[in-house]
């Protein structure tokens, strides 16, 4: 895994993580804009090769002349040691998403979900993953969803957080076969068993996932330009009555997003700002 990163401002960081994402392929699997300061904002995108990781980085150079472009390798050692020298708990709601070094410090009262840091996207502490983890805890106030169908699951967390308050079925997919390979080691580490089925494939249409369906709860934290491309299979998916919680789109992207969803009959009952990163939840009715 190699991560490429520079220092932008706002509108320009936004701008290449919307070109970065846009691109098929992209040489990035994951792109990130956090706020680094005041004047500057964090671009990241994470690539799982080092010519990706060039190619993403001539990108950015070709794109925004002058700016000091970095990229590092990243091996399992600084993974390991980013979580044991601290990522912190992320409190969501009822949920505390952490590493064992954290979750052997929990006092009671609240829900764990045991994630250590690694390639697979989803630790908590992004401003999409955490957004849907607060929408995921605000819908349960509301009802506890029968079957849950989490598309780009990363390392599981969203679905984890869902069965570990009573789901009593998740289906997650990725077409990423290594973060499938760690949500399988989450799953066992959080003791959901087969509660907790995990699908390597792209998009919403494999034969697995449509005979799963209806769904009362779909999670989809991605990219906004897939998520308006699944927009008609995702409402097909969803059970009258059901929610969609959606992530993985910058604020100003809502409004593309927001145009698909509506266009297929769902209501927008809950929206997110998070970082810079929105995340919407959806209603459909009947």
């Amino acid at each position: 895994m190699y991560r490429v990163n520079c220092l932008l401002p706002r509108a320009d960081a936004e701008r290449l993580s919307d070109l970065l994402a846009a691109r098929d392929p992209s040489p990035a699997s994951a792109v990130s804009v956090e706020e680094a300061s005041k004047v500057s904002w964090s671009l990241d995108a994470f690539c799982v090769a080092e010519d990706l990781a060039n190619e993403a980085a001539a990108i950015i150079e070709r794109e925004a002349p002058g700016v000091r472009v970095v990229v590092e390798k990243l091996d399992d050692k600084d993974w390991v040691a980013v979580s044991l020298a601290g990522l912190p708990a992320v409190h969501a709601g009822p949920f505390v998403v952490a590493g064992w070094h954290e979750l052997a410090r929990l006092e009671g009262g609240r829900i764990p979900v045991w994630i250590e840091a690694g390639p697979a996207f989803g630790t908590g502490h992004h401003g999409t993953t955490k957004g849907c983890i607060q929408s995921l805890a605000n819908e349960l106030k509301r009802k506890r969803p029968q079957r849950v169908l989490d598309i780009g699951t990363g390392s599981g967390v969203l679905a984890l957080a869902a069965l570990k308050t009573g789901a009593p079925y998740a289906l997650g997919t990725d077409l990423d076969k290594e973060s499938v390979r760690i949500a399988h080691e989450n799953r066992k580490n959080n003791k959901v068993g087969r509660r907790f089925k995990l699908l390597h494939a792209r998009g919403a249409g494999h034969a697995l996932i449509r005979s799963g369906a209806p769904y009362d709860l779909v999670l989809a934290n991605i990219l906004a330009r897939p998520l308006v491309g699944l927009a008609p299979e995702i409402a097909r998916l969803v059970k009258p009555g059901g929610r969609i919680i959606l992530s993985g789109l910058l604020t100003h992207q809502e409004p593309q997003v927001k145009a698909a969803y509506t266009g297929q009959g769902l209501n927008l009952v809950n929206r997110r700002r998070l970082n810079g990163w929105s995340t919407l939840t959806y209603a459909r009715t009947g």
